[in-house]
């Protein structure tokens, strides 16, 4: 089963018409300063409305307390990790339960996605902009994702990611994964389910095809 993530969902009826889409996870965001975060309360009304779908739910966090993280997974079933989280913290949990968010900078950055990928966490790499923890709609250097798949074929890509170059992304890099958010909004929390459908085909298109399926 490939991985094919829609990020930054912000209502129940959204993240239902999402639902029907069939994407493999649906995020959500608990962080103040994105303008998509939501409350603990939204995303347990989330989980409510999406949980006899095959979808997880993936939460995305920046620098959180454990306590917090602790708190989100007993809602839903993945934690994002998206801000500065050092590998001794990241530890503290489940690596089944954790995905690792690594914004690529410079070859400085591969250093980073290293570190957590030998120790089996699954590591989605981002674009680096200045005080923005993603949602950004910027894609990362293309050389530096060829240095990633070198280094590890369990990523994530994300940055940018839309219904017209996802096939191809996949196809050139082939990821574990791809995520979505930014590209595919009408305005920032609220998707345009014609450009998430677009999306979606042409991952899953493209996946099957490097499985030869």
């Amino acid at each position: 089963m490939s991985f094919i993530k829609v990020c930054g969902i912000t209502t129940e009826k959204q993240a239902k018409e999402i639902a029907n889409l069939k994407p493999t996870h649906i995020g959500v965001i608990h962080f103040e300063k994105s303008p998509r975060h939501i409350q603990i309360d939204k995303i347990k009304q989330i989980k409510e409305e999406i949980k006899d779908y095959p979808i997880k739910l993936v939460a995305v966090v920046v620098n959180p307390s454990k306590d917090l993280v602790d708190n989100l997974l007993q809602i839903v079933d993945i934690v994002q990790l998206h801000g500065d989280e050092a590998l001794d913290f990241v530890k503290k949990f489940d690596k089944n339960r954790i995905i690792k968010a690594v914004r690529v900078k410079d070859e400085n950055s591969l250093k980073e996605i290293e570190k957590f990928s030998k120790e089996g966490y699954l590591v989605l790499i981002d674009a680096f902009k200045k005080g923005e923890y993603g949602g950004t709609g910027k894609q990362i250097d293309k050389s530096l994702v060829r240095k990633i798949s070198q280094i590890t074929d369990k990523f994530i890509l994300s940055g940018g990611l839309s219904e017209e170059n996802v096939y191809n992304l996949i196809k050139e890099f082939k990821p574990f994964g791809v995520d979505a958010s930014s590209k595919l909004e009408i305005k920032a929390g609220i998707k345009d389910l014609n450009k998430v459908k677009g999306y979606l085909q042409e991952a899953q298109k493209a996946f099957q095809e490097l499985r030869g399926v």
